[in-house]
């Protein structure tokens, strides 16, 4: 399998790897201007780590097809407006959340831990709703955050469900980060890990995706079984022993099924 920065025999970089990594390279930009304010060329670079000219070059061409403005005195650049078009898009998408709200009000208070739902995007999950616990000890809520598909349980709930193709183009794009000494970064194991995934209709991390943390996730299914979102319960490690995580991934799973149905219902 190609990853970003392998050859040919020749010393050329695969058409396809290239590509790949132009693209990963132009969100990564695209991430340092997240925030909305002007951001310095300089500092650009620096927070993705790519050389000054690269930056440069790749920030130009967002530019050029509008997903950048730039102020040329300054030599700084911020995300364009043109962002909130695909923000509306993205929002019609959200109706989901209206539907798995109640839900989520009853995970959360049942088991007085946190609970998150999370949508699929391109490169990771998405955490659009969450809230905290009740626990004296508990986790924070992470409500705008990314999920990485290959460290986090929700995360995971919608990677298993991905196909295989997709799959092998996140491991493509270089190697899995670990966020913790206990990360799974190997693409055999994790995919060992998503089947098991498949086959119990639940997953898991532990002090995984933050050392004193562990999740529980299960994906949500759209009438035409496509895994269109993730619920995950998290805590601290010390109280997720491997009977309450059994627990909480059947009481998901059986959660869930309702807002299959009722989703269907919403459809139909």
């Amino acid at each position: 399998m190609a990853r970003l920065g392998d050859g040919t025999a020749d010393g050329r970089v695969p058409t396809v790897a290239a590509r790949i990594q132009s693209v990963a390279r132009a969100k990564a930009l695209l991430d340092a201007m997240a925030a909305g304010e002007w951001v310095l060329l300089r500092d650009l670079a620096a927070r993705t780590g790519l050389a000054k000219t690269t930056a440069f070059n790749l920030v130009t061409a967002l530019v050029d097809v509008g997903l950048a403005d730039r102020d040329a005195t300054a030599g700084a650049y911020r995300l364009s407006l043109h962002h909130l078009v695909y923000g509306k898009a993205v929002e019609r998408r959200l109706d989901i959340a209206a539907i798995v709200r109640p839900h989520l009000v009853r995970l959360c208070a049942t088991t007085r831990e946190t609970v998150n739902l999370a949508l699929p995007g391109s490169a990771d999950a998405v955490i659009v709703e969450s809230l905290e616990g009740s626990q004296t000890l508990r986790v924070s809520s992470y409500s705008g955050t990314r999920a990485a598909y290959h460290s986090t349980a929700c995360g995971r709930a919608l990677f298993a469900h991905q196909s295989r193709s997709f799959r092998d183009m996140i491991y493509s794009i270089g190697p899995l980060a670990a966020a913790t000494e206990r990360t799974i970064t190997d693409p055999d194991q994790l995919e060992a890990v998503l089947d098991r995934c498949r086959r119990l209709g639940w997953t898991t991390e532990y002090e995984e995706n933050e050392t004193g943390g562990a999740c529980v996730a299960a994906p949500v299914f759209s009438p035409a079984g496509e895994a269109i979102a993730a619920v995950s319960i998290a805590g601290p490690s010390a109280r997720f022993e491997p009977e309450t995580i059994e627990r909480l991934g059947r009481l998901l799973v059986a959660s869930l099924a309702e807002i299959t149905a009722e989703l269907a219902r919403a459809q139909g």
